[in-house]
């Protein structure tokens, strides 16, 4: 591990077009100084004050070091830890393959794929898959919108792929019982900003909607919404201009759900290189495609990096991916 303070005090003074260039070249920079994904967790908890991850509380002192990574104490429940404690890289004893993990998983390669190339287990790849994208979930919240919007419902499939039966008589029932369509809020803008939104009902509803354009709108936006009777309740109480699009438009018009189409019918595609995903786990790639569409630039190296950067912004990732294997089904 070759970096010392001057090189992480640089870091952490970068303007914000310089911040963008280090993230274009954070792959080679971490490669040429022999840096892991855990230095580079280490390094970006740097930017926040420490928090223990019992009781969340910020009277934090150190506590010495040791095997060379500094320790912390909670001062109010006396909680000994670690910089990189609950996040992506927790729990992560080859550590040191994340990012070669992070380039299968941009290279959009199955998990035994990223296992049998990376040189891990089949079940080390379906955790460290999906301890990175319950780290990005955390982005979700600072999704917002400008200008003109488009939102649209998508209905999906209800899955248990994966699940594993106790006997022959769980699977028999299991097999019998018909679960409704899952839905998804599509949410989109001209300026690139996406949200899609696991809803966990057979349709969005209108509660639902209302609560998204409060969090995430205003009221200089303009907001183009399909006949849906859901929508049209949700937007009557919202302070955002509407417009109601009843019929199909050749072209992009300036009114118009198109954008929304396009990026459903983008997803559609994306998903169906993985053959199914499991409902439990469906946020995790919707926010995965989000990622892709906004952050990301179809340029695999750099994109290492930015990825390897968000990942590394979340430091409650444990508790979520730990929430989310133990829903049942």
């Amino acid at each position: 591990m070759e970096y010392s303070n001057e090189v992480i005090e640089n870091m952490l003074a970068l303007t914000k077009e310089g911040k963008r260039k280090f993230l274009d070249n954070l792959y080679e920079f971490l490669n040429s100084n022999r840096l892991t994904a855990l230095d580079y967790q280490r390094i970006k908890i740097l930017t926040t004050a420490p928090i223990c991850p019992r009781c969340k509380c910020e009277h934090v002192i150190r506590a010495g070091v040791r095997n060379g990574r500094q320790v912390y104490k909670c001062k109010n429940c006396k909680y000994q830890f670690r910089e990189t404690a609950k996040s992506f890289v927790y729990y992560s004893h080859k550590y040191y393959l994340l990012m070669d993990y992070l380039k299968c998983m941009l290279e959009g390669k199955s998990l035994r794929a990223c296992a049998k190339e990376v040189g891990i287990s089949l079940p080390t790849s379906f955790k460290w898959r999906h301890k990175i994208l319950s780290a990005i979930q955390g982005l979700e919240g600072g999704i917002n919108f400008s200008g003109i919007i488009e939102a649209d419902e998508l209905l999906m499939q209800y899955s248990e792929k994966g699940r594993r039966y106790r006997s022959l008589e769980e699977k028999e029932k299991a097999m019998k019982t018909v679960h409704p369509n899952v839905a998804v809020l599509v949410m989109t803008d001209r300026e690139g900003n996406l949200l899609f939104k696991h809803i966990e009902e057979k349709i969005v509803k209108n509660e639902q909607i209302k609560e998204e354009l409060k969090r995430r709108t205003s009221e200089n936006n303009l907001l183009c919404i399909k006949p849906n009777e859901e929508f049209k309740k949700a937007v009557f109480e919202s302070q955002t201009k509407k417009v109601l699009v009843r019929k199909q438009t050749k072209g992009l018009a300036v009114y118009s759900t198109q954008v929304a189409e396009k990026k459903i019918k983008g997803l559609h595609i994306w998903m169906s290189k993985f053959r199914g995903v499991a409902t439990k786990y469906l946020q995790n790639y919707l926010m995965w495609f989000v990622v892709i569409n906004k952050y990301l630039k179809d340029e695999v190296e750099s994109d290492i990096g930015r990825l390897l950067n968000l990942s590394s912004h979340d430091r409650w990732a444990w508790e979520r991916y730990i929430k989310l294997i133990k829903v049942k089904y």
